[in-house]
C-alpha cells in the first residue's frame, strides 16, 4: 500500500468543521458494497482499506470476481477510505495506459453502524475532500476537493510518472475550470450549486501549486436519521472524458 499512499494533507483539512468528535463505542460494525467503474461493470481484485492518521492501514480486504467486499471494522472515525485495483495505478505499469486508474477516496469515515458504501473510480480522483459550514452567513455547505487527472499524468515521460514520489513533486495534473462538472449530493439528494470557486494551493514544493475547488451549494432540504451527513461528490472533466467520486462523512455540530 506504500506505493499508494499520498504525501499531502489537502487544504481542506485546514477548514475544520466546528463539530465534536466521534466518539468510540466499542464492538464492531460492517461496511460492504461493490466497487464499480462508472459504466457498471465490477471491479475484482480492488483494495478496500480504511486508514487511520499517518497513512497506516486499520482493516483491509478484497473484492470477490463480482465487485463484492465485507469490511467487519472497530466502531470509531477512519481519515479515510482508499479503493483501487492496485495493478491500474499508474506507477505500478502493470497494464496497458489506457487501462491504468486512480482510485477512489472517502474521508472522515465514521463507522457507528453497519453500511453499505459503493465505490465507483474512473481516471479523475478527487483527493482531500472535506465539507464546512459557515456560521453567520448565507446557509449552506461548502465543499473543498482537489482534481487529478491521469490522462494529464499520462502525458509526462513515462520515468517521470513511474516514479510516483517525484511526479508529485514536478507534474500538474489539474482540471481546469473550464472543464470541470461538478455534481454534489447529500445522502443522494441532489444539493443546488451557488458558486465554484478555484484557488492555487501551494503543494509544500517551491513554486509548486495544483488547483482546488471550493464548491458552494445549499442545505438538503432532507433531515439526516442520524448523526453525521455522507456528501458526495461527482465530478467531470471534460476536457479528457474522465469521471471520479468521492465521498465525507459530515458530523452534525451538537451546540448547547
Amino acid at each position: 500500500m506504500t506505493d499508494m499512499k499520498k504525501f499531502y494533507i489537502a487544504l481542506g483539512f485546514l477548514f475544520a468543521a466546528i463539530a465534536p468528535g466521534y466518539t468510540q463505542q466499542g464492538g464492531t460494525v460492517t461496511i460492504s458494497g461493490r466497487v464499480t467503474d462508472f459504466e457498471g461493470s465490477p471491479k475484482d481484485s480492488s483494495v478496500v482499506e480504511l486508514i487511520h492518521p499517518h497513512w497506516d492501514t486499520a482493516f483491509s480486504t478484497y473484492t470477490d470476481r463480482d465487485g463484492y467486499y465485507s469490511l467487519e471494522v472497530e466502531k470509531g472515525k477512519y481519515m479515510a477510505m482508499y479503493v483501487l485495483r492496485e495493478e491500474e495505478y499508474p506507477s505500478m505499469n502493470a497494464v496497458p495506459p489506457e487501462d491504468m486508474r486512480l482510485e477512489f477516496w472517502g474521508w472522515n469515515i465514521i463507522a457507528d453502524r453497519d453500511m453499505v458504501i459503493n465505490p465507483r473510480y474512473h481516471k479523475l480522483e478527487l483527493y482531500g475532500t472535506t465539507v464546512f459550514q459557515v456560521y453567520g452567513g448565507y446557509p449552506g455547505f461548502f465543499v473543498y476537493f482537489r482534481p487529478m487527472s491521469l490522462t494529464k499524468s499520462l502525458e509526462y515521460p513515462e520515468e517521470l510518472y513511474l516514479d510516483k514520489e517525484t511526479a508529485e513533486k514536478e507534474t500538474v495534473i489539474s482540471v481546469k475550470p473550464e472543464y470541470l462538472k461538478v455534481r454534489v449530493y447529500a445522502d443522494d439528494e441532489e444539493l443546488k450549486i451557488n458558486s465554484i470557486h478555484h484557488l492555487e494551493e501551494y503543494t509544500g514544493d517551491e513554486n509548486m501549486t495544483t488547483t482546488g475547488y471550493v464548491v458552494q451549494v445549499e442545505m438538503p432540504a432532507k433531515r439526516p436519521d442520524k448523526p453525521y451527513i455522507v456528501f458526495r461528490v461527482v465530478a467531470e472533466n471534460t476536457e479528457d472524458g474522465e469521471t471520479g467520486e468521492n465521498i465525507y462523512f459530515y458530523e452534525l455540530p451538537n451546540f448547547k
